[in-house]
């Protein structure tokens, strides 16, 4: 079963996960890209399979050129 974060990351454009550290000392804000994982400005990254990271990281290419040629 996917997570309805993991599923937002690949269904919603620029979308980014709230911060996960319990006690986020920024306010538990979206976070931000860092290449390979999400970081939140209070130190807290996010720790996704390299393997949904590598599907992430294709979606969003394919996705645009699939709407560009409609």
């Amino acid at each position: 079963m996917t997570s309805i974060v993991r599923n937002n990351l690949l269904t919603r454009e620029e979308y980014t996960p709230y911060c996960g550290e319990v006690r986020c000392t920024a306010g538990m804000p979206r976070t931000t890209g860092d290449g390979e994982q999400f970081r939140c400005r209070c130190g807290w990254r996010s720790s996704f399979p390299a393997n949904f990271i590598a599907v992430y990281k294709a979606t969003w290419p394919q996705l645009r050129a699939a709407l560009a040629t409609n």
